[in-house]
């Protein structure tokens, strides 16, 4: 089923070129094609803490649990993004146990897991277009809680994810030894039943990457909710 259809420009050294893309689900035949996308995105990033890689096991695992891949194609029906999105109902994985959800509210968590761009697509709004995709086709499912993680190091990723309305409930080391080797996350939520107005007068701001520091006003009951991507300072502010 196609999901959406556009144009996007495709960035080469010295030319750019506009070329139509498809956005549909991914099917878990398919999943050698997310495997390859994720190792190319992996191997080119500076800094490897950023990406946490999701195995075929782990992904194939969701999928017949009823997890989503969103994927975007060239013209030349190459995958060029993707975003997955699972439903990790009571199982310990549940960001919800990250931010004290409720048990009752397990059921009712989306997980914004993975997202990833062609570098050679980088510039298209093509997280922000997959996220919005992916908002669109949950809403019928009656679900509330939509949570991820994204590293403290990804600027343009907590940018677009803060922008849509997630806010960071908590600080922690995932995906591993969490005590020494896990590697740092902001864990974020949005409550899809609640729009919170923020009060910017008693806000207080922090470098993104001075960890310690948003770990201590997070522990404290402060709320990240915005991200000014220019000084890559976060403002909190208490929850109400």
């Amino acid at each position: 089923m196609i999901l959406n259809q556009g144009y996007l420009v495709k960035r080469r050294t010295s030319t750019r070129q506009v070329e139509p893309y498809t956005m549909r689900l991914v099917e878990a035949k398919e999943i050698d094609r997310v495997m390859q996308l994720q190792h190319q995105v992996y191997e080119g990033l500076p800094n490897k803490q950023v990406l946490y890689k999701d195995t075929k096991i782990e992904m194939l695992d969701d999928l017949y649990n009823g997890a989503l891949i969103i994927g975007v194609f060239n013209s030349e029906d190459r995958l060029i993004s993707y975003r997955y999105i699972s439903f990790p109902g009571k199982s310990n994985k549940n960001l919800g146990n990250d931010i004290q959800l409720l048990e009752s509210e397990l059921d009712r968590v989306v997980h914004l897991e993975t997202t990833l761009v062609d570098p050679q697509y980088r510039g298209n709004r093509l997280q922000s277009l997959t996220l919005s995709k992916a908002i669109e086709l949950i809403e019928p499912m009656e679900m509330k809680h939509l949570l991820c993680t994204v590293s403290p190091y990804n600027l343009f990723s907590l940018y677009n994810i803060m922008s849509a309305g997630l806010n960071i409930k908590a600080l922690k080391r995932k995906y591993g030894d969490e005590a020494q080797n896990g590697m740092w996350r902001f864990i974020l939520h949005k409550d899809i039943s609640d729009d919170i107005a923020w009060n910017d007068l008693n806000a207080k701001s922090l470098k993104m990457d001075s960890l310690l520091e948003q770990k201590f006003l997070i522990e404290k009951g402060y709320v990240g909710y915005k991200l000014n991507k220019d000084t890559q300072m976060i403002q909190y502010s208490l929850a109400n």
